[in-house]
């Protein structure tokens, strides 16, 4: 097992895992530290995936592992997985980190929230009541291909 090269700006390390239990992260420029464990408590999320086998994993300037998203939710992702704790405020963005980290009891915990349960289902009672809403939807999607794979614009 090798350390990350902390000379050297955004190299890539090869290491199997961090050496120390304890992991320095930088999620989109937000600075996190955090147990080995922790990252590793779901095995089939894509954190436990990145810190297991042989992940090519690059560093920051100052050695954290870097994660290419944007950071703003990652706290409410990582006091999930440290004590279960569900987040009470932006419920969608942080649904949205547990799905891209494959994080599924995260997921289907917030799935249970009102606010999102509420927007699932009640999407799908209403669609299922359009007349021929499927056959039109398929319609409709060659002509939105450019828009499906826009995403929200951050504004600061």
């Amino acid at each position: 097992m090798s350390l990350p090269d902390y000379k050297s700006p955004g190299k890539q390390s090869s290491a199997a895992a961090p050496a120390s239990p304890v992991v320095q992260l930088n999620v989109g420029g937000h600075p996190f530290t955090t147990f080995l464990s922790t990252l590793r408590k779901h095995p089939d999320s894509k954190l436990a995936e990145l810190f297991s086998g042989q992940p090519k994993l690059r560093t920051d300037t100052q050695g954290r592992y870097f994660l290419d998203r944007d950071g703003s939710h990652f706290g409410a992702v990582l006091e999930f997985l440290r004590s279960d704790c569900v987040p009470t405020e932006n419920i969608q963005e942080v649904h949205r980190e547990a799905l891209y980290y494959n994080i599924k009891p995260l997921i289907k915990r917030l799935e249970e929230t009102p606010r999102l349960f509420g927007e699932l289902v009640g999407r799908q009672q209403f669609l299922s009541r359009v007349p021929h809403y499927k056959e039109n939807i398929e319609l409709q999607l060659p002509v939105s291909d450019v828009s499906s794979t826009s995403c929200p614009v951050k504004t600061t």
